[in-house]
């Protein structure tokens, strides 16, 4: 074998195989940049905004989330506030009936007892007055028999004592 027809080795490469794995490296880089790269270089692109968007978005909706919360806890302090108000009120409203009720009650407690009295006053006088009459009845009707029969002192103490145990 001649040192011509000899293969080259791993450590001398063939200018022409050089050359040749060059210009093809250079055209696939020139294609793939042409048809490949720009299309995934766009989706990417398209892909990295709608990420950026959609975490924009995001965070929109969490501030947006933040000031309803804000809302939601000043409705709630205001729907609070309107209730003690209410229960306040409520409150207020039944302790001035109570006073109002117990305030009847006692007018109309007096009432009562004044027209009590006033009843037994009447009813006292009308007993007064009837045993007024009895006395005087009985006392007339005592005197009667005794002026009837004019007897002896002895038998006017027992006239008398008759009359009182009658009476």
């Amino acid at each position: 074998m001649t040192p011509e027809t000899q293969h080259p080795g791993i450590l001398t490469p063939d200018v022409t195989l050089v050359v040749l794995t060059w210009i093809s490296f250079f055209s696939l880089l020139v294609i793939l940049h042409r048809f490949a790269w720009k299309p995934i270089l766009a989706g990417l692109k398209l892909r990295e905004d709608y990420i950026r968007k959609s975490l924009n978005d995001a965070d929109k909706v969490n501030q947006q989330l933040a000031e309803f919360e804000v809302a939601k806890i000043k409705i709630l302090d205001e729907a609070k506030a309107r209730a003690n108000a209410i229960v306040e009120q409520s409150r207020k409203t039944g302790h001035e009936l109570a006073i109002q009720i117990e305030q009847r009650a006692k007018k109309n407690a007096e009432e009562i007892i004044i027209s009590a009295r006033q009843e037994i006053e009447g009813e006292r006088e009308r007993v007064r007055h009837a045993l007024r009459k009895e006395s005087v009845q009985t006392a007339v009707s005592l005197a009667e028999k005794i002026l009837k029969e004019n007897l002896d002192m002895e038998k006017n103490k027992n006239l008398i004592n008759q009359a009182i145990k009658e009476i």
